[in-house]
């Protein structure tokens, strides 16, 4: 679901803090953006989008690590951040990453079911069952470990 996108990154964001302070480690984020020959809903990416700010922001004011735009460079199936490691001679290597992918659920027609409350004639509220896609959230925590 598109409204659970921000707890969800904020999750994974705060599970890469704790593995990366626990090994020592020192990182860097990148939000990498829509790119050219994206797929899925404009208007899915945009609120995506906003919400994987929103929890770099908030993860930010509350760690202190800062993020930095990487815009265009998104996956072609949604946006995700890169998360970048420091070996000992200061070099970057691409390790965590938190993607979304709005594709994947399209293809596999993916849905479930929720309530939603609606007035009846008689002015209750009763439950609808609407159907919703998911956005699948793919994580990877210490990626290519053999780069440490």
């Amino acid at each position: 679901m598109v409204s659970q996108i921000k707890q969800e990154v904020a999750n994974v964001l705060d599970m890469i803090a704790t593995v990366y302070k626990y090994l020592g480690m020192t990182f860097s984020l990148k939000l990498s953006t829509k790119p050219k020959n994206a797929l899925g809903d404009p208007e899915t990416w945009v609120k995506a989008e906003q919400f994987m700010e929103e929890a770099l922001n908030e993860f930010s004011a509350k760690t202190g690590q800062s993020w930095t735009l990487n815009p265009g460079d998104g996956a072609f199936y949604g946006p995700k951040i890169d998360v970048q490691v420091y070996d000992a001679l200061k070099r970057p290597h691409q390790c965590a990453t938190a993607q979304l992918d709005f594709v994947l659920p399209m293809r596999f027609d993916l849905k479930y079911t929720t309530g939603t409350s609606a007035a009846t004639t008689e002015g209750d509220a009763a439950a609808v069952a609407t159907e919703e896609r998911p956005v699948l959230v793919h994580r990877a925590v210490l990626g290519s470990v053999e780069r440490m």
